[in-house]
C-alpha cells in the first residue's frame, strides 16, 4: 500500500526538489543544511492526519510536513495546503503553514531552516513572531559556517523555483493563509483546519462535541453517523483523532473505520491501520 493512495505520485515541485537535492549533494551541500529531509516512504505518527500526505521532515522530534488532501477532495497536490505536524507539541501539534508547496519553499528560504517553522504551531500573536525572527537573525560566531551553508542552499532553491522571501511571516501565516482556508471551509474542527463542503452547502450540519479523555457512547455515535451529513462525519473523524480518543478505543476505532469505508475513504483507512 502506497501512502500516496489515489494520487499515485508526488507533485512536480517535489520531483524537482528531489533533483535539486541530488545536484547540491554533488557539491557537498544538502537540504539537511536547512533541516529539510524529503520523505518518500514516511511512517506516520498517531498525530499525522489521515488525509495528509507527508513529503518532508525536519529529522527532529518527529516533526513533519504534508499535503492536506481534505479527504481526497484536493485534485492537485501542487495546490494543496501544507501542514506542519509536531507530535511533541500536544494540543497544538497541527497547523497550516503555507497555501501550497511553492509558498512553503519560500517560507523555508525566508527562515533558512525548516525546523524553525514548527514553532509557528504554538504562535498566534505578532509579537511572538517578531521576537522569534529577531532571535533567528542573531547568528553566533560558532554558527557562521552553518549559516553560510544554509545561505548557499537557499540561493539554489531560489534559482530553481523562483522562490521569494516572505517579508512579513506573521501576516502570511496567521492572516493570509488563515483567511484563504476560512474561505474554503464550512464546518469547524478542533485542529483549526475545518471541513470543506462535500455535498450540499445548505445542509444542516451537526457538531458532535468531543473532548480529551471523555467516554463516547457508541450507540449514540452510531445514531449520529446514521443521520449526520458527510461534512459532520468528517469533522468527527478529525476531532476524534485530534483528541486522541481513537488511539486506545478499539471498538470506537472499528466503528470509525466502518463509516470511513462507507464514505469511500479507503486511502485514509489504510493510513489509519498503520497505527
Amino acid at each position: 500500500m502506497s501512502y500516496l493512495g489515489e494520487y499515485l505520485k508526488m507533485p512536480p515541485t517535489i520531483d524537482k526538489l528531489h533533483t535539486l537535492k541530488k545536484e547540491i549533494e554533488k557539491e557537498g551541500y544538502s537540504l539537511s543544511d536547512l533541516s529539510l529531509y524529503l520523505e518518500f516512504d514516511f511512517s506516520p505518527y498517531e498525530t499525522t492526519l489521515y488525509d495528509v500526505i507527508t513529503f518532508a521532515s525536519t529529522g527532529v522530534d518527529g516533526i513533519h510536513f504534508g499535503f492536506l488532501t481534505d479527504f481526497g477532495r484536493v485534485s492537485d497536490l501542487e495546490n494543496a495546503f501544507v501542514v506542519c505536524i509536531s507530535p511533541m507539541d500536544f494540543d497544538t501539534h497541527i497547523k497550516i503553514v503555507a497555501r501550497n508547496i511553492r509558498e512553503y519553499l519560500s517560507l523555508v528560504c525566508t527562515m533558512k531552516d525548516a525546523l524553525s517553522i514548527s514553532n509557528f504551531n504554538i504562535f498566534e500573536e505578532e509579537e511572538q513572531y517578531i521576537q522569534y525572527l529577531q532571535e533567528q537573525n542573531q547568528v553566533k560566531p560558532e554558527d557562521k559556517e552553518f549559516e553560510e551553508e544554509a545561505k548557499y542552499v537557499v540561493e539554489k532553491i531560489i534559482a530553481a523555483f523562483g522562490s521569494e522571501s516572505i517579508e512579513d511571516v506573521y501576516h502570511y501565516v496567521e492572516i493570509k493563509v488563515r483567511e484563504q482556508r476560512a474561505q474554503q471551509t464550512i464546518f469547524p474542527t478542533l485542529d483549526g483546519l475545518g471541513i470543506i463542503p462535500v455535498d450540499n452547502v445548505t445542509s444542516s450540519h451537526i457538531l458532535y462535541k468531543l473532548e480529551k479523555d471523555m467516554t463516547i457512547d457508541l450507540a449514540e455515535m452510531k445514531a449520529f453517523f446514521y443521520s449526520a451529513t458527510t461534512e459532520s462525519k468528517l469533522a468527527f473523524i478529525r476531532d476524534v483523532q485530534f483528541t486522541y480518543l481513537i488511539t486506545n478505543g478499539i471498538a470506537l476505532k472499528e466503528l470509525v473505520i466502518q463509516e470511513m469505508i462507507k464514505l469511500g475513504l479507503q486511502d485514509e483507512v489504510d493510513r489509519l491501520y498503520v497505527f
